[in-house]
């Protein structure tokens, strides 16, 4: 997975649309803006194999407000993809081959529907190891869409998992055995590392209802010892949607959980526990 390039980076989620601009300078990239406007509920639906714009028009509107409030004008942007779209795992890959087209190897019995359809990204984690996703090729051509409909020419297509995790590997500190909790409106991965490597990535379906934080502890707990971590002395880091409610759960309980980036970090003047891709487009 590459570094972001271009100004504009939009994210999909079932919940909302999400924009940063960013600038470069002498100290790095600098958010110009941000803005996130609202879906009603069921208008986009995060899922990997059906249509996920189930009313596109109302998504392509929400873009054009995002534009207008972000003060971009249309024109190039990366695109971010939600939590639930995609299949998501560690592979181990052997020396001298391609990391995606191993990966793509490794899933081609094992996808809901035919290998060519699979769009295959990694993120290299360090010699021999990365974490691979696969995309069916018409989701992500519906939110391609619907982006060019917007006005904007996507420059290139990344997941919001992927992105938060690009930042989530390199800011943890390397003997600190813990969990990464990364939400999305429909899914969130737990990617547990030890050892200063991650050693376990899972995925699972996001069910926000009463006795979320219990469900989540519980998961966070099997991920850990999935990974040969301890439970009494874990770090947990929360990010994404609904991460701060989450947070003071798990605390309750015990758990010693924390945000992975602070309000103010980086000069953000939004809740980036709430956007985790948010550090992942600035760094």
């Amino acid at each position: 997975m590459r570094p972001f390039r271009g100004e504009m980076t939009v994210a999909f989620d079932a919940s909302a649309v999400c924009g940063v601009v960013v600038s470069r300078g002498l100290r790095g990239r600098k958010l110009r803006s941000f803005a996130r406007v609202g879906l009603a509920p069921g208008a986009l639906s995060p899922q990997a194999l059906d249509p996920n714009l189930l009313r596109g028009d109302e998504v392509v509107l929400a873009l054009g407000r995002l534009l207008g409030e972000l003060g971009a004008g249309r024109g190039r942007v990366s695109l971010l993809l939600p939590d639930g779209v995609a299949r998501m795992g560690l592979i181990e890959i052997p020396a001298g081959v391609v990391p995606e087209e191993y990966a793509r190897f490794r899933w081609a019995q094992a996808l809901p529907y035919p290998a060519e359809e699979a769009i295959v990204d990694v993120l290299p984690l360090g010699p021999g190891r990365a974490v691979a996703a696969a995309v069916r090729r018409r989701v992500a051509h519906d939110y391609e869409e619907a982006a060019a409909r917007a006005g904007l020419a996507p420059d290139r297509v990344d997941l919001a998992p992927l992105a938060a995790l690009s930042a989530l590997v390199r800011d943890r500190p390397a003997e600190e055995p813990g969990v990464d909790v990364i939400l999305g409106d429909a899914a969130y991965c737990l990617a547990a590392s030890q050892g200063g490597a991650l050693r376990v990535l899972r995925n699972r379906r996001r069910d926000a209802d009463a006795g979320e934080a219990e469900r989540l502890r519980r998961e966070v707990d099997r991920t850990a010892s999935l990974a040969g971590n301890g439970t009494s002395a874990l770090r947990v880091r929360v990010v994404g949607s609904g991460a701060r409610g989450l947070i003071g759960e798990l605390q309750r309980s015990g758990r010693a959980a924390g945000p992975a980036w602070e309000t103010q970090r980086n000069g953000l003047p939004v809740e980036a526990a709430e956007l985790p891709w948010l550090a992942a487009s600035l760094g």
